[in-house]
């Protein structure tokens, strides 16, 4: 027995229940969508802390890991949800501290500054993407 569709009548042909399924398929995805940037500001925010920590404190090659490891998640996730700028941006980020990880040294205070500005301009990207 067919259900009522989006325009409040009874689907009565295959299309209509497809055009039903759609727009609920459309608007998970618009829900999921929605989910992912409220919760990539605070992952962003999350990442500001976890450099200014970097920045000021002891070499720790496993916190350098972790910064590395979630600008890649978010570089590969920005690109599911369609953010483009935001993929382009937290890669950049993530080649930059690339070397830091690598070699296990401390990345110096120019350094910092020039991730920074890559941090400036992920944040950007999420805001143009929006």
């Amino acid at each position: 027995m067919a259900g009522p569709s989006a325009a409040g009548r009874f689907a009565t042909t295959e299309a209509d229940l497809d055009v039903s399924e759609a727009d609920r398929f459309a608007a998970e995805l618009a829900a999921l969508n929605a989910e992912y940037r409220a919760k990539l500001a605070l992952r962003l925010a999350a990442l500001d802390v976890l450099a200014m920590e970097l920045a000021v404190g002891q070499p720790d090659a496993d916190r350098l890991n972790d910064l590395r490891r979630e600008l890649h998640t978010i570089a590969g996730s920005a690109k599911t949800f369609g953010l483009p700028a935001v993929t382009d941006a937290a890669r950049a980020a993530e080649r930059f501290v690339d070397p830091w990880c690598d070699s296990g040294r401390r990345p110096g205070a120019a350094e910092w500054a020039e991730f920074k500005t890559l941090l400036t301009a992920l944040r950007e990207a999420a805001k143009s993407d929006a």
